[in-house]
């Protein structure tokens, strides 16, 4: 089979909405950092379609020690949750790297199942609570690719369990990958070559038979970058005495997300990012995303958020966004304009704008959020919608002193938000990280 010509990465940047960079060649720039970036390469089949991409670790601080290998598994699922999997991968397939505590359940891995490859790297040393894992995670819908293959005792337990087998061109002679490729096929597996660099070593893996082919033939790895949410330190420790209860209290946990848009965001996305079979959930409530998600899977979403804590952002905005929300929901229920909950998370997605200082249209496209949502909090439609331009205007006003109407219910609706947001924020100032 006779190779394509391979179209030229162009070198720079490209905007995809809400803050969201790629950045083509696969370099630190000198700009400001923002506060997420995750490497993402493509993972290509024999008709040079992209079938996914492989999520890779990039820090935000090039000077920064190397973290350990959970802290980097940890960090990318929740840049990957952040930006929105759509908008980081579309529709293709995730495939992402995992120590053995991802493997064994310590570290949790909360990428949506049916669309993820978990690699097995190779460091991981093969015994029966690795299978277990890997089991358990192949059971839950996960596939398993086992990363720089080599054949070593008891690689063929794995090898059962597994869906792919990636196999690095430069890590022997071709005589000895065919081999390893031919002792692999009883198994059923695919095989995926890795690190091509040269259009040679391509039509070799071509003509070898290989199914996938990554490497920098193909397409250098891209920077995705954007800008985020990240939860306060009281925020973390709050969520964590919530969760180290044996009966998750939801209200209490409902009580913290509401005052953390950071992870409302994340956890917004996480919840609606479908069941098994790539269903997708309308959600549009915090409550309604901790329900379906259930309390296992928001614990390992806790533990995520433990293991890859960032620096907060200022409280001008987080103010800003608090008292806009509750006074939608406080206002919703007193004139029965629907949910007040709803009401509450569109009045804080539509004030992030304030809290990432990007425009909101732009965030608007970046957000992997339902119609219902998206429609209310940035284009203002429907009467919830109206409310939030209505709460919104009425702030912009009090900013500039600009007179408004004296003993309106929205006045007193804003005076009571603002009591209830001020302890949280004065808190939140307080904090290490903020």
């Amino acid at each position: 089979m006779t190779l394509p010509a391979r179209r030229a990465t162009p070198t720079g940047t490209m905007r995809t909405g809400g803050g969201v960079r790629v950045e083509t060649t696969g370099e630190a720039t000198t700009t400001a950092a923002p506060a997420v970036a995750v490497g993402r390469q493509a993972v290509v089949d024999r008709d040079r379609r992209v079938v996914g991409y492989e999520l890779l670790y990039r820090s935000l601080q090039p000077d920064a020690p190397r973290p350990s290998g959970d802290q980097m598994t940890a960090d990318v699922v929740l840049s990957a949750l952040t930006i929105g999997v759509g908008q980081l991968v579309g529709d293709k397939v995730i495939f992402c790297n995992a120590e053995r505590s991802a493997l064994t359940g310590d570290t949790p891995v909360t990428l949506p199942s049916h669309r993820t490859v978990i690699e097995v790297l190779e460091t991981v040393a093969i015994d029966d609570e690795v299978i277990r894992g890997c089991a358990d995670l192949v059971a839950q819908g996960y596939r398993l690719a086992l990363d720089d293959f080599v054949w070593v005792d008891g690689v063929e337990r794995l090898l059962e369990l597994a869906s792919i087998v990636k196999l690095d061109v430069r890590a022997g002679s071709r005589a000895e990958l065919e081999e390893l490729a031919r002792r692999c096929t009883p198994y059923g597996v695919r095989l995926l070559a890795e690190k091509l660099e040269t259009d040679d070593e391509l039509q070799w893996a071509m003509d070898a038979g290989f199914d996938y082919f990554q490497g920098y033939a193909i397409e250098r790895p891209q920077v995705v970058r954007a800008s985020a949410l990240p939860p306060s330190a009281a925020g973390h420790v709050q969520l964590a005495a919530t969760m180290l209860t044996e009966d998750v209290d939801f209200d209490e946990l409902e009580r913290v997300l509401r005052r953390e848009p950071g992870l409302v965001v994340q956890v917004l996305q996480l919840a609606s990012v479908g069941a098994d079979r790539g269903l997708r959930r309308e959600v549009q409530t915090v409550r309604e995303a901790l329900v379906l998600l259930g309390t296992v899977k928001i614990r390992q979403w806790v533990a995520l958020t433990l293991l890859s804590g960032r620096p907060s952002a200022g409280t001008d905005g987080l103010a800003t966004a608090l008292v806009r929300a509750r006074t939608c929901e406080l206002l919703a229920g007193s004139r029965g304009l629907g949910d007040p909950e709803f009401a509450f998370t569109t009045g804080l997605l539509s004030a992030l704008d304030l809290l990432l200082g990007v425009p909101l249209d732009e965030v608007a496209v970046s957000l992997d959020l339902p119609d219902a949502v998206t429609a209310a909090a940035f284009r203002h439609e429907g009467a919830v919608g109206a409310l939030v331009a209505e709460v919104a205007s009425y702030q912009g006003a009090v900013s500039r002193r600009t007179p408004t109407p004296a003993e309106t219910d929205l006045d007193a609706a804003s005076a009571a938000a603002f009591g209830w947001a001020m302890p949280f924020v004065s808190t939140f100032a307080a904090s290490p990280a903020a």
